[in-house]
């Protein structure tokens, strides 16, 4: 039976096509004239189509008819959804192809398509995608343009981009497109803005129109950013000097000291510049601007005037102003201009001539020089140790000099007192001015002490290993602790009092640590046992100097510092250090940067204890670093060091609050303010520099480089400080052989 297993008829033999909006249809009538269930399939194909179109110009419903047995029958519907042939007006056969796959044939019907042309008038879409474009100059831009041909028929038109210079048009401002029935074409425009100076930045709207077809115009917009910047110089000289020439003689005549500024607009951006004059001088002159205001074109180069006067002083060495010309932009969309700022220094010269000023000071100084016997109250050579007496008010100082002197603290100023002998006096074989003259102890002083419980002792360390103990109110010797023997002219680095003044603990270079001791409270001080004297170079196997010591406020741990940038800690029990079996640590610095040198010639400088805390320490080393330990959580190792008795103390990162680099020289001395927020160093750099320090003794994060209060062209070798009704006062002592009084008000 498979010779006529498939049997198929059509609904009609013709039909006639006009648009897609009215799609035709016919029928296929299949019947199933085998011996078995089977399914069909149909399918359609016109002469000149386009077999690999993406879309079908027909639909038959259903695709695949289920499986009907013999002698039954399905009907298919086709229907004609566009042209087979886009484009094609006339008839077209179409055939159609009957299947089925369980037999090994099928069948072929014939049906005349005639397809009509559209005569509405072509429909055409034009759409932007997108509207809004940025671009810098001579930059390219694509300007994408999408064009739909809904219609049958092929379509040619024009677009044309208005609104634009047209020589920012790249192939000009029309396209001539063709665009296929039923497709879509995109066009671009290209658009190229001119160079800086001709394309200000702002916004350029544009419109895209369809050429002979009534259609509504598409606007976009194109935005040109800003680029470029605005060149700032001042015409040479920037060095000018008030009078502009030279003078001889005394003259009040003033004159300003002009300066040319130049502006040149590299931009795309019109401006307008005013100017402020800054700097740290900036309040001692007075600035004219001519004029106020500089109006900037694109690409245009324009010149303000600066003049600045200044006040000037009949007597001096006259003054220099350190001075910036910042230009303020109106636009700031490019920031600043480039440089934003710029230097320039104004010398303003005295009414009386500085030669003149010379010859009459020479004159006056000769003959006070002769008046004045024997010359002005002051060290003769490098001050070593300063310190302020209970209340403040006194100040006394040591020097290499061989004497010790005596301030008093009078408002900003420190005065010597006039109260002692006015006879002249020798010291070290040089005569020494007798005004504030407090002793001579005929030996390099190294350190000075004040007796906590009574600030008119004095204890005197001198180079000679000897500790001397004056009274600051009458000027009279109390008495000399001497050494044993072995440590006699061992010189005396650093010494510390005890809080009630019972225990004096003296450090020497030899390494050896003194402690001497006093039974009553009007007693004298005594080297009472042996045990006394530590020998810390024999305990720590190398060649130790104890160059700093510390006690904290519970007499319960002494540190000291020396060489080899390290540190010993002695702990005591029930505030007690016991010199018989001592129990010493051994921390090194060099642990926490193994870069730092630490040889012998490195020093741990000065040691404090921070106020009301006991096991907060505060040092300062060679290198310039200031570091600030929790000596309550350090642990000490269990292995001991080469000489026994004396172990490891390992401070790590977590025991220290903080560490920061103070100096590139080496800082010698270091001292905690009454309320232990402030830190003050002073050293080989010659600054005096105030750190605050957080509840933490952390540095105040806004202020981490320190306020400088003062600086020196010599190395300052001491400080002390005390808390007054004003403030801070801070008193230094250097190698420039003076002894200076600063205030930090709070």
């Amino acid at each position: 039976m498979e010779n006529n297993a498939i049997d198929a008829s059509l609904s009609i033999q013709s039909l006639t096509f006009r648009s897609p909006e009215q799609p035709v249809s016919f029928e296929v009538n299949v019947s199933n004239n085998g011996d078995i269930f089977a399914n069909f399939h149909v399918e359609v194909s016109a002469a000149g189509e386009d077999p690999q179109a993406a879309a079908k110009w027909y639909k038959i419903s259903p695709e695949v008819a289920a499986a009907i047995p013999q002698g039954s029958s399905t009907t298919f519907q086709v229907i004609v959804l566009q042209s087979p042939v886009p484009g094609f007006v006339g008839t077209i056969d179409l055939t159609v192809r009957v299947f089925s796959p369980q037999f090994r044939q099928e069948r072929r019907l014939l049906v005349r398509l005639a397809i009509e042309g559209d005569r509405r008038s072509a429909r055409i879409g034009v759409e932007l995608p997108v509207r809004q474009f940025q671009i810098y100059p001579r930059n390219l831009l694509d300007i994408p343009v999408k064009v739909q041909n809904f219609g049958q028929q092929y379509v040619e038109m024009v677009l044309r981009l208005t609104g634009i210079e047209s020589t920012w048009l790249m192939g000009g401002e029309e396209r001539r497109v063709s665009i296929p029935p039923s497709s879509q074409v995109e066009v671009n425009f290209q658009c190229q803005p001119p160079s800086v100076i001709q394309a200000p930045s702002q916004n350029y709207p544009f419109r895209i129109e369809a050429v002979g077809h009534n259609l509504p115009s598409i606007e976009g917009n194109i935005e040109v950013l800003p680029v470029g910047f605005i060149g700032f110089g001042i015409s040479a000289p920037k060095h000018r000097q008030l009078p502009p020439q030279g003078q001889w003689l005394p003259t009040r005549k003033t004159k300003s000291a002009p300066f040319t500024l130049v502006f040149k607009n590299d931009s795309n951006l019109y401006q307008q510049i005013d100017i402020l004059l800054q700097g740290k001088d900036a309040d001692r002159c007075t600035p004219t601007i001519s004029p106020p205001t500089a109006n900037l074109k694109l690409g245009q180069t324009t010149q303000v005037q600066l003049e600045i006067t200044s006040k000037r002083h009949w007597l001096g060495i006259g003054k220099k102003l350190h001075l910036e010309a910042k230009p303020i932009l109106a636009d700031l969309r490019l920031g600043t201009t480039d440089p934003a700022t710029e230097s320039l220094t104004v010398r303003v010269l005295p009414i009386v001539p500085l030669w003149m000023q010379i010859a009459v000071i020479g004159l006056l100084a000769g003959g006070i020089a002769w008046l004045l016997k024997p010359g002005a109250a002051t060290h003769t050579a490098f001050v070593n140790s300063v310190r302020f007496s209970g209340d403040g008010d006194t100040v006394v100082s040591g020097a290499d000099d061989c004497t010790i002197r005596r301030w008093r603290r009078e408002g900003a100023k420190l005065e010597p007192f006039r109260s002692l002998p006015s006879a002249e006096a020798t010291a070290c074989g040089k005569a020494q001015a007798a005004q504030g003259l407090l002793a001579i102890p005929n030996r390099a002083v190294s350190v000075l002490r004040l007796m906590p419980e009574d600030s008119n002792r004095l204890a005197v360390g001198l180079e000679n290993g000897s500790v001397e103990l004056w009274n600051v109110a009458t000027a009279k010797k109390i008495s000399q602790l001497i050494p044993p023997q072995k440590v006699t002219d061992d010189r005396v680095f650093d010494l510390v009092f005890s809080q009630d003044s019972k225990y004096l603990f003296v450090g020497h270079g030899s390494g050896n640590l003194m402690m001497w001791q006093r039974v009553s409270a009007d007693g004298q001080f005594s080297l009472a046992e042996a045990g006394h004297l530590l020998d810390l170079k024999s305990k720590l196997k190398t060649s130790f100097q104890v160059r700093a010591l510390a006690l904290s406020q519970d007499r319960n741990t002494l540190v000291i510092g020396g060489n080899y940038k390290q540190f010993v800690v002695w702990e005591g029990q029930n505030n007690i250090l016991d010199p018989n079996n001592p129990q010493l640590a051994v921390q090194k610095l060099a642990k926490l940067d193994e870069k730092l040198s630490a040889g012998n010639g490195d020093y741990i400088w000065s040691l404090a204890f921070a106020p009301n805390a006991p096991k907060i320490l505060a040092s300062a080393d060679s290198d310039g670093y200031i570091t600030i330990w929790d000596l309550a959580n350090c642990a000490q190792s269990k292995n001991v060091t080469p000489s026994p008795g004396v172990k490891e103390l390992n401070c790590q990162q977590s025991n220290i609050k903080a560490r920061w680099r103070g100096s590139q020289q080496s800082i010698r001395s270091i001292a905690f303010s009454e309320d232990g927020k402030l830190l003050v160093s002073g050293g080989d750099d010659g600054r005096l520099v105030a750190w605050r320090l957080t509840p933490a003794y952390q540095v105040d994060r806004q202020a981490p480089t320190g306020t400088e209060i003062y600086r020196s062209d010599r190395k300052i070798n001491t400080i002390d400080l005390k808390t007054t009704d004003r403030g801070i006062a801070i008193i230094t002592g250097g190698e420039d052989f003076q002894v200076k009084l600063h205030q930090l008000t709070n």
